[in-house]
């Protein structure tokens, strides 16, 4: 008929631990300094670029190898 499952337990769960903002900042900084480290595609500069239809703006979009411009 119906078969009992049950829960293996291995180990104990690691209590939670709770920083305050000021720390979950300062540590999320430190991971997005060392990820900007890894990624190949340098952090581009701030621009505008107007397109005059829809398909400029697609055509721009596509010439571009660096991924995060768009």
């Amino acid at each position: 008929m119906g078969q009992n499952y049950t829960e293996k337990i291995v180990g104990r769960r690691q209590p939670q631990r709770v920083f305050s903002p000021a720390e979950y900042h300062r540590r999320a900084s430190a991971l997005q300094l060392r990820v900007d480290r890894l990624n190949p595609y340098p952090k581009p500069r701030g621009f505008v670029f107007k397109a005059k239809s829809w398909d400029d703006y697609e055509t721009w979009k596509r010439r571009q190898t660096n991924p995060r411009l768009w």
